[in-house]
């Protein structure tokens, strides 16, 4: 998928309007009927064409940095109790987010995430559009393989809506014209639920359990059937999160990283724990939200040494305290003054030693010496990037261990399955013993094995009614800060009384 988000022809809509008439004359030009609608008929022509418009609905999932900050990290990790944004004066976007009275309705980053995600569903809608009604086809199942890539991005999209807003609007027709519905109302929760799970299943049911070559990277049946356990466990259906579970297992396709460090290697992206990844290659300057590189190396990347990153992202001692020191996911999850780093400089091997310097200018506050690892990329591939916001590594959304945790949490809460199995798994994957299947000890299982990942901890938190004692030291209010608030200029724009104010914002 790196190379073919490249090669991405974004069809936008001003792209489709054609004027059919190239005269020059003043008159000629002026009297016309108003155009309301779209002309496709020219922009798309070919099986490639409608590839590449259903491609397009994966490139908002790339985007970082730009006009916004949307880092998923953000909203998860920082916003609960695993990262700390470092030099608070200056990256102030992060470090809103570490305390909850700082959350207002202007804030850009919420205002980002938001039209982040309504992005990919404009163009999974606008994809379903017009694939649906294409009737020149010739690649066996292709066009119902886009269809149901475009309904996962929409049911992924509706999901972390759902989870960061609550009841949104929801849209799910192609807006092409003036006189089409421009304005829809905030749905209910429920509503929202329903169509996440209706369009994740019929994706289930079409799409491939794999790919190869360029298309490395595409949703997979694999990808709905987690997400349908996902979305399932949120709403406390544990028997058919299980069943999901279960099914993603059944594919036959995944399996656990001998090396849990494997997970973040360049070498090994794609690899045999991926369900569902964000393609990145190096290379490419960025600009705005064309962000084919990742810039997240730049942010949150081990900074010292030379390594040309920011160190935003400070893991909280808590955290780290969690790991055993014989867990081989803490080497691989933070970068501490003992760490050994190759590759630092070129030609370079630092051992276990204090010269990385970066450590002790952490604020003693803090109480943390260490960075995050999962972002970090060798020096000799930075060095050669033509920027380090282009950094070549993926970005892990869903692995097979958490595929695991999610049945074995469902199997304690009742919902049957083999969820001591499945935690025993976890546990030795990281040399660690067996221990009794247990809420709480799933909990902390599922903590320390996707830390740092930006996709789960503060709605675990939530979700479990554990946010409000675990994040009292920063300002959590109960009844409001579950949620993010509304956009303003969202509000503004359509009014209140169809979208109407979070609680407390």
């Amino acid at each position: 998928m790196k190379n073919h988000l490249k090669n991405i022809a974004l069809i936008a809509i001003g792209s489709l309007l054609i004027l059919s008439n190239s005269s020059c004359n003043k008159t000629a030009l002026l009297d016309k009927t108003p155009i309301t609608s779209l002309d496709n008929t020219k922009a798309l022509v070919t099986e490639a064409d409608y590839t590449a418009l259903t491609s397009s609905a994966y490139q908002p999932f790339q985007w970082q940095v730009g006009p916004y900050t949307v880092f998923p990290v953000m909203f998860q990790d920082i916003r609960a109790d695993n990262c700390v944004s470092q030099w608070a004066s200056y990256w102030v976007p992060g470090a809103v987010f570490d305390d909850f009275t700082q959350i207002k309705p202007n804030d850009p980053s919420v205002f980002g995430y938001w039209q982040k995600w309504y992005t990919v569903i404009s163009r999974a809608n606008t994809a379903l559009n017009f694939v649906k009604s294409f009737n020149g086809f010739t690649t066996a199942g292709l066009q119902q393989r886009l269809i149901g890539e475009a309904e996962f991005l929409r049911a992924f999209a509706y999901f972390e809506l759902v989870r960061n807003w609550g009841g949104v609007p929801l849209i799910t027709q192609y807006i092409g014209s003036t006189t089409d519905q421009i304005v829809y109302p905030r749905s209910s929760v429920a509503a929202i639920y329903a169509q996440i799970q209706s369009d994740a299943a019929a994706a289930a049911a079409v799409l491939p359990v794999s790919y190869t070559g360029a298309d490395l990277g595409r949703a997979t049946q694999g990808a709905a059937l987690t997400l349908l356990a996902k979305v399932n466990l949120y709403l406390q259906n544990y028997s058919a999160t299980v069943n999901y579970c279960q099914q993603v297992i059944a594919l036959n396709t995944y399996s656990l990283e001998t090396n849990f460090a494997n997970n973040w290697s360049l070498s090994n992206e794609y690899g045999k724990e991926s369900i569902f990844e964000i393609g990145y290659q190096s290379g490419l300057a960025t600009s705005g939200y064309s962000n084919e590189g990742s810039v997240s190396y730049e942010f949150f990347g081990f900074l010292g040494a030379g390594t040309g990153a920011y160190g935003n992202l400070v893991p909280r001692e808590g955290l780290i305290e969690m790991y055993d020191s014989t867990d081989t996911r803490k080497d691989a999850t933070f970068i501490l003054p003992t760490t050994i780093l190759p590759d630092l400089a070129p030609g370079a091997v630092l051992a276990e030693t204090n010269l990385y310097q970066y450590f002790w200018t952490v604020p003693a506050a803090l109480q943390s010496e260490a960075c995050t690892r999962k972002f970090y990329i060798p020096q000799s591939v930075a060095l050669a990037l033509p920027n380090l916001g282009s950094s070549p590594l993926n970005e892990k959304v869903y692995r097979y261990a958490d595929v695991l945790l999610m049945l074995a949490e469902a199997s304690v809460m009742g919902g049957g399955g083999n969820g001591q199995s499945a935690l025993d798994q976890i546990r030795a994957r990281a040399g660690l013993t067996s221990i009794p299947l247990t809420l709480q000890n799933v909990k902390d299982e599922r903590r320390k094995e996707l830390a740092t990942e930006g996709w789960d901890r503060f709605s675990d938190l939530v979700r479990w009614g554990d946010a409000a004692a675990t994040l009292a030291f920063k300002n959590f209010t109960t009844g409001r800060d579950e949620l993010l608030p509304i956009p303003q200029s969202e509000i503004d724009l359509v009014g209140s009384a169809d979208l109407p104010q979070n609680p407390g914002y």
